[in-house]
């Protein structure tokens, strides 16, 4: 047998088995439809129509909205303490519906200096840090040319000795 012929065999197949399994669920076989989908929803070539709202009903919504609005605004003016402190200094902006804001903290005076204290120490412990490991990197630098003999190594050139011995060796200060 062809190939061609086994796919229309099997084809012919599949066209009986769906008029039957239509026949058993109830529809005719001239609508069957994708499995899963409602029967009584045939309507393939229609499409969808957009409502609209007249202006009253746009107004009534909109009123609608106003007043639920305003009773939450109502209601978060009673919760509220009506101190005059509390409603001289800045509020928080309130996220979402409801959300109460919160006085903004601040710190007094005394509290700022200490940590700007704190803060110039700590920065003076990290230059004072940095000025060591820089002498130290100087120290190391200028060890090597002070033991460095010309003429000692076979490959050495003339001007790096010379550059080496002129370079002075800075001393190093003992960090009290």
């Amino acid at each position: 047998m062809n190939i061609q012929n086994i796919v229309v065999e099997i084809d012919a197949e599949i066209s009986k088995l769906q008029q039957v399994r239509a026949l058993l669920v109830g529809i005719s076989t001239t609508e069957i439809l994708k499995p899963g989908r409602p029967a009584n929803a045939s309507s393939a070539g229609k499409s969808r129509t957009r409502r609209t709202l007249s202006a009253a009903a746009r107004e009534r919504i909109a009123a609608a909205q106003r007043a639920r609005w305003a009773k939450s605004k109502k209601a978060a003016k009673k919760a509220a303490p009506s101190t005059p402190a509390a409603s001289t200094a800045k509020k928080a902006p309130a996220v979402g519906l409801g959300a109460k804001s919160k006085k903004k903290r601040t710190l007094s005076a005394g509290a700022r200096a200490k940590i700007a204290a704190a803060q110039r120490a700590r920065w003076a412990k990290v230059r004072k840090a940095a000025k060591k490991t820089s002498t130290a990197k100087v120290a190391k630098k200028s060890a090597p040319a002070k033991k460095a003999v010309p003429g000692k190594r076979a490959g050495a050139s003339k001007t790096k000795a010379a550059v080496a011995s002129a370079t002075p060796a800075t001393p190093v200060k003992a960090a009290s």
